[in-house]
């Protein structure tokens, strides 16, 4: 409990702060009325002003700050404290090395440039207040009270006086910068800092404030009338590690494709977590990437073959098809009635498929077999289509925390004047609908989630400093957007797209790696801003692992330019760079056997390699090991490890420069090393250390030779 003795300073202190203030709107007021030219003299007394608090942080999943209001100053100088002779000649004694501090620290002048700047203004007397250096840091506003004459000073008795002026910084920008947003204190911020703005704002308080020059004010006292109340924290879903990684591999293929802008979005199944979200903008002049607009969120796109998966799935909800059904593609040419564009599949000038199953018709995604299924069911009742679709969640926002996000756009019903005899079979490919491609990953998620549809989430509390005060849940739209038969029909369709040794369109992408994908990949032809198309939109989305689903994610790149544009080529090793590091960095996505952790050895299973590196690391490490000497004595060059007896044993592995070496074993770095420096071509299958060579140990090497090793 505060004692009755600092209540009553408190009182006090804030008693005399409203006296101050009083008395110098009176005194205003009196030399206003004496002689109207005393009206800008005014001007400079203390005023009671709205003092802004200082705005809350916005924090990653993993807590790196992701945004932050920092102190910036501007200075200035008031030449009119120097009112004596005494102080004046101070002063010039002081001025060389002042000058000379501020040419160091803020350039722009000579220190001979601001020795004259400085008399000048002391001169003239013209300006009370000149300019010095704007938006400077806190570290350059300490240093410069350390200068000569500053630091010999009292409080505003130097002249030099600082004003603050904080500015919203983001230390890690660009990664997902259209989303975090901006702040915009008069109005139009957008992003989280939008969304999140009231929480983040704080409350103002007040302060008697001395105007210095123009709209420049200065603390007149230093406390507070009301102390402002600092801004909440929100703590965002974004991971930023998982961020830097898709957005390098977004960047890497907009660049390669030579695309106008490209999106990813990666979102967790059960949680509706945003986890990284990344839009980025090709300039075409400079090749350079930006963050210059939330495609992801506010753009609606036709989504073209990704679409597919919301056609099977009302086929399959009408009951009248079943995905081991067959239709006959033909040979991959079909008009669906006079006056509509022929579509075809991408074989049709080897023939086509002939007779698919529904769930071949997905695998390949054929518009042929997905056009003549969509027409078979629905062809007599196209309304029975479009009220299929509604039904399960397509065709409205997802009314998302952010503003911005772009509206859907599907056909209500078939009466509409857009209604064509053709838009039947067009939308069952993914035309005439349009989706942004946040909108695709939540509808994909469904099927990851087990039908429930879940509104994706950019935010999950809000904090106090370390105190949570606010939390955000997982928010579900729909608990079932289609029967659990079709769900499960579904996700094997989806995991035949990627299953290696079949014939999905996204077999290649994910051949060699060590979890499974189960998703759908888009090439559409791209509209055109006049009207008509112009280039393709190449998509993937999808979810990993399939058996066990974490994380569902989606890309879209516009406007492929060069080296392909098919969804496959073009988006789909997005989705895989970045299921890459969730595999390698998430453990809990890792199936073991049981008990196999058990039969982990306490010490760890070395590879063989370089000496002087793995004694390094296990020094380091602070592992036991020891390493036996060679036959004369000498520390061995490479050495073989084994682990036993409570310790790593080094043992001499003999390389020779006139044979090829025994690379079983080693790092993949090590071994090529090795390999390449007797004049050896290196091809690798595989991943991991090496497990098999091609060409056996001890043979002679020729200069152009190949061996192939085989990595576990």
């Amino acid at each position: 409990m505060k004692s009755a003795h600092h209540i009553a300073t408190k009182a006090w202190v804030l008693f005399g702060l409203f006296a101050i203030s009083g008395v110098a709107i009176f005194l205003r007021i009196i030399l206003i009325q004496l002689d109207p030219s005393h009206e800008d003299m005014s001007a400079m007394l203390p005023q009671v002003r709205t003092i802004d608090p200082e705005r809350g942080r916005i924090l990653s999943a993993d807590g790196h700050l992701l945004a932050a209001s920092v102190p910036r100053f501007d200075l200035h100088w008031d030449p009119t404290v120097i009112d004596t002779k005494e102080e004046t000649q101070e002063f010039l004694s002081a001025l060389p090395e002042l000058a000379q501090a501020l040419a160091t620290e803020f350039g722009g002048k000579s220190a001979q440039g601001w020795r004259n700047h400085l008399v000048d203004a002391h001169r003239s007397g013209k300006s009370r207040y000149v300019a010095i250096a704007r938006n400077i840091e806190w570290d350059r506003r300490q240093a410069v009270q350390s200068f000569p004459w500053i630091s010999d000073r009292s409080r505003n008795r130097s002249g030099f006086m600082f004003s603050e002026k904080p500015r919203r910084d983001k230390p890690f920008s660009p990664l997902a910068n259209r989303t975090i947003g901006l702040h915009r204190p008069n109005g139009g911020s957008v992003g989280i800092e939008a969304a999140f703005d009231e929480a983040l704002s704080g409350k103002s308080g007040q302060r008697l404030m001395r105007r210095i020059h123009g709209n420049y004010w200065i603390p007149a006292t230093d406390d507070f009338i009301q102390v402002p109340e600092m801004g909440r924290d929100v703590r965002t879903t974004i991971d930023l590690r998982t961020q830097d990684v898709a957005t390098d591999a977004l960047r890497a293929q907009v660049n390669h494709h030579a695309a106008e802008w490209g999106c990813a979005v990666v979102m967790e199944v059960q949680t509706g977590n945003v986890v990284a979200i990344a839009n980025l903008v090709r300039d075409p002049e400079t090749g350079q990437c930006a963050e210059s607009y939330n495609h992801a969120i506010g753009t609606a796109v036709e989504p073209g073959s990704t679409f597919k998966l919301a056609s099977v799935m009302a086929l399959l909800e009408s009951g009248r098809m079943l995905a081991t059904d067959t239709i006959d593609t033909g040979d991959g040419a079909f008009r669906p009635t006079q006056g509509c564009s022929k579509m075809t599949d991408t074989s049709h000038p080897d023939g086509g498929y002939g007779p698919l199953r529904l769930e071949e018709v997905f695998e390949r995604s054929s518009n042929v077999g997905t056009a003549k299924a969509v027409q078979q069911v629905f062809g007599n009742d196209p309304q029975a289509w479009l009220d299929a679709l509604t039904d399960i969640g397509l065709g409205q926002p997802l009314g998302i925390k952010l503003a911005g996000e772009g509206k859907p756009q599907m056909h209500a019903s078939t009466t509409e004047r857009s209604w064509s005899a053709c838009s039947l079979t067009s939308m069952s490919i993914g035309y005439e609908v349009a989706m942004t491609p946040l909108q695709t990953t939540a509808f994909y998620n469904t099927i990851a989630a087990d039908g429930r549809l879940i509104r994706p989430r950019f935010a999950d509390a809000l904090l106090d400093g370390d105190k949570v005060t606010t939390t955000f849940d997982t928010e579900v739209i729909s608990e079932r957007v289609a029967s659990r038969t079709t769900i499960t029909a579904l996700q094997s369709m989806m995991e035949r797209v990627c299953a290696p040794g079949g014939h999905g369109t996204a077999e290649d992408v994910f051949r060699d790696r060590p979890y499974s994908v189960a998703g759908k990949t888009g090439t559409a032809r791209a509209t055109a801003s006049g009207g008509g198309y112009k280039g393709h939109r190449a998509s993937f989305a999808g979810y990993f692992p399939a058996e066990k689903p974490a994380f569902t994610i989606s890309v879209v790149v516009q406007r492929p330019t060069e080296h392909g544009y098919y969804g496959g080529v073009v988006a789909a090793p997005v989705f895989r760079a970045i299921a890459d590091h969730l595999h390698g960095t998430r453990p809990d996505l890792v199936e073991m056997e049981p008990g196999l952790l058990a039969e982990v050895p306490r010490l760890p299973v070395s590879m063989n390699g370089s000496a002087s590196i793995l004694t390094s690391l296990y020094e380091e490490l602070g592992l036991p090991f020891t390493i036996d000497s060679t036959a004369n004595g000498e520390v061995p060059s490479h050495v073989a490890a084994s682990t036993g007896d409570g310790l790593v044993t080094l043992t001499s592995r003999a390389v020779t420069e006139s044979s090829i070496p025994d690379v079983r074993g080693m790092s993949l770095r090590d071994a090529v090393r090795l390999l390449e420096t007797r004049g050896m071509r290196v091809d690798i299958n595989g991943r991991g250390t090496v497990r098999r060579q091609s060409i056996a140990p001890g043979t002679a090497p020729r200069q152009g030779q190949t061996i192939l090793l085989e990595l576990s």
